[in-house]
């Protein structure tokens, strides 16, 4: 399936084939990545009977910008901003979820405090608040001084890529993936490490239902953050779904199938406002 563009952002929108739509989920990727390595999360909601609508965030995949380019973090939640709105005037209404994966949760986090009355739920995976082992601290210092003098000057990814995944061809599959780039440029690297801490003030302010999914043995964002956000939030309908043994990402790691039946169980509990 083809992408069409929603002023720069390549965005795909696909319907279940065999029944009616229930409800829509806008699907939001992670950092150095595209949302086409979703697919499998895509196909599993397709087959509940959900919509999804997923796209590549500026400077990511199919998308235009500067590769792996933002000048503030908010740049990332006007993309989401601009899918929603795209979706409200040529979309049927349906119940709608934001679905955000490791920086994408983040993502979704911020946008939601101008937006959560328009959704039923919110979904979490992983999402980027408490780094983890697998991120070198001493890139990271070394990233905030050089930035204010070369803040477009791009270094290689300092996460460790085989904690994304227990499966090694998922591993492999990413680092040959000519879509995702596996280079950020200190501005993009800076304005999410200063977007980080304000997350738990962010979800204080957080009402609608929201589920977290994290593996258990995540080294790229802590498993404790996501225990620190689920405390923060003010709606009593909060769930944390824990994969005993999983990696950061939840879709493409050995027990997929069984996160996947908690999103669906759980976007099917929510339809209802």
């Amino acid at each position: 399936m083809s992408a069409f563009f929603v002023e720069k952002l390549a965005v795909w929108s696909t319907e279940p084939s065999q029944v009616p739509s229930k409800g829509r989920v806008i699907l939001v990727h992670g950092m150095s990545e595209h949302s086409g390595r979703h697919l499998n999360t895509e196909q599993a909601l397709l087959k509940d009977g959900y919509s999804v609508v997923r796209f590549d965030l500026r400077g990511s995949g199919q998308s235009g910008g500067r590769r792996q380019w933002i000048e503030k973090f908010t740049d990332y939640v006007d993309d989401v901003a601009s899918v929603y709105r795209w979706i409200c005037r040529e979309q049927e209404p349906l119940p709608l979820f934001l679905l955000g994966h490791s920086l994408g949760g983040a993502i979704a986090m911020t946008f939601m405090q101008y937006y959560q009355k328009a959704f039923r739920g919110l979904i979490l995976s992983a999402p980027a608040y408490l780094t983890g082992d697998a991120i070198n601290p001493y890139v990271i210092a070394l990233g905030k001084q050089l930035v204010k003098v070369i803040p477009t000057f791009r270094v290689s990814g300092n996460s460790d890529k085989s904690a994304i995944s227990r499966d090694p061809e998922v591993v492999k599959q990413f680092l040959s993936d000519p879509l995702c780039c596996h280079t950020n440029t200190l501005n993009q690297g800076r304005e999410v490490l200063d977007q980080l801490p304000k997350l738990k003030e962010i979800a204080s302010t957080l009402t609608l239902p929201v589920l977290f999914a994290h593996g258990s043995l995540d080294k790229i964002v802590k498993l404790e953050g996501s225990f620190e956000l689920l405390n923060q939030i003010r709606s009593r309908d909060k769930n944390l779904y824990i994969m005993p043994g999983g990696y950061h990402e939840p879709h493409n790691d050995l027990d997929k199938n069984d996160y996947f039946v908690q999103l669906t169980q759980w976007l099917n509990k929510h339809l209802t406002s």
